[in-house]
């Protein structure tokens, strides 16, 4: 019985990053979801899961970055909110490092500031001006949102 334990215990401590699109419900407008955001952001801090969410035209990209079982029950939770749909999981992979260490969750708001250095980025990864992240394939998905996030930190500097 013990090695049973053993091996769960193992398996629970692989820390993954998961991405994910959706479409936001109709009407749900970046402001709304900003409450959302600070009680997740919460959460997300007593879980031990940091990541980065982008909005813009209506549509998520996110991601998840933390202890396989955490970002697993966090993912399927979020799956069944309302508050969104087309829920479409682009890739889970075990990492040794984290992307967004520093965030309990990064919310950009694309429609709040489209800069052309972030058009740029974004028709660099998906090959178009504008934000549909149901369209990216894992990589470019993943790569965009570290570009992303290595600009909110120098904006932030």
């Amino acid at each position: 019985m013990s090695g049973l334990t053993s091996n769960v215990n193992k398996s629970d401590m692989h820390t993954i990053r998961l991405l994910y699109s959706s479409d936001a419900q109709e009407g749900l407008r970046y402001r709304d979801f900003m409450t959302i955001m600070d009680k997740a952001a919460e959460t997300n801090r007593e879980r031990a899961i940091t990541g980065m969410l982008c909005y813009g035209g209506g549509q998520f990209l996110q991601a998840l970055e933390g202890e396989r079982l955490a970002v697993n029950t966090l993912y399927h939770h979020i799956a069944k909110d309302t508050r969104h749909t087309n829920c479409q999981l682009l890739s889970i992979e075990e990492i040794s490092s984290r992307d967004f260490a520093e965030w309990s969750m990064k919310i950009v708001d694309w429609n709040d500031a489209v800069t052309a250095a972030r058009q740029t980025l974004l028709l660099k990864h998906s090959g178009s001006r504008q934000s549909d992240p149901s369209q990216m394939t894992a990589q470019p998905a993943s790569a965009f949102l570290r570009d992303l996030a290595a600009m909110e930190r120098l904006l932030a500097e």
